[in-house]
């Protein structure tokens, strides 16, 4: 069966009752089909905005604000050329911390703190990375197999490498406008009914609830 890719032409919150302590939030907004110019920009911002314990979202949401448990974004890079770019964040909190978490997350995923020590830092970082991977065995077979899907004939970290060595704050500014920012979001809540502010996820968006069975089939 095919499940086709929605656009995210609307804000919607998706709830999904669940007996938990937590809140879990996931942000989705699509973007255009796979692009593989975007790759660059896509691996350093994760590194410098979304992943790991030194990024902005993290450094902001959870260490600066306490506002999360765990906190990330990202923009996906898709599998296959028929497949769309996704930018993806979420926030894992406390049932009484969702709607600050909420806010600080939509905060910054429109309003990209520049920080440009720390951006040459995850600049460097993925520099690191390419140098000290190695692919060997039937990672071959698997690399290939990966950019054949993506249309390439050629190893795309040669051209992330390269970008990586001139890219500037600027630049991840500009992809941040034109890719991350001011964006629809279908957002994904899990969580206990009795623990959240209904009322406030139904400012949000188009509310909808979905049962268990609903996702899962059965």
């Amino acid at each position: 069966k095919i499940y086709p890719e929605l656009e995210t032409i609307k804000k919607e919150v998706l709830f999904v009752h669940y007996d938990m302590v937590q809140a879990q939030v996931v942000f989705l907004s699509k973007d255009k089909l796979f692009d593989k110019t975007l790759m660059p920009e896509a691996r350093a911002f994760g590194e410098y905005f979304g992943s790991g314990l030194s990024s902005i979202v993290f450094q902001e949401i959870r260490e600066t604000k306490a506002l999360a448990y765990s906190a990330f974004a990202g923009f996906s890079t898709p599998a296959n050329t028929d497949e769309a770019h996704y930018i993806r964040a979420a926030v894992y909190t406390q049932a009484d911390k969702m709607q600050q978490a909420i806010e600080a997350m939509m905060e910054i995923m429109n309003t990209m703190p520049k920080a440009e020590e720390q951006f040459n830092q995850s600049r460097m970082a993925v520099m690191k990375q390419i140098e000290s991977e190695r692919i060997t065995k039937s990672g071959v077979f698997w690399n290939y197999e990966s950019a054949k899907r993506r249309g390439l004939d050629y190893d795309i970290r040669k051209d992330i490498y390269a970008e990586m060595q001139t890219m500037t704050i600027d630049d991840m500014q500009a992809f941040f406008d034109d890719y991350i920012a001011n964006r629809k979001y279908t957002i994904l809540v899990l969580g206990d009914r009795t623990k959240l502010d209904i009322n406030y996820l139904k400012t949000l968006g188009e509310y909808k609830e979905l049962s268990l069975e609903e996702i899962f089939g059965y």
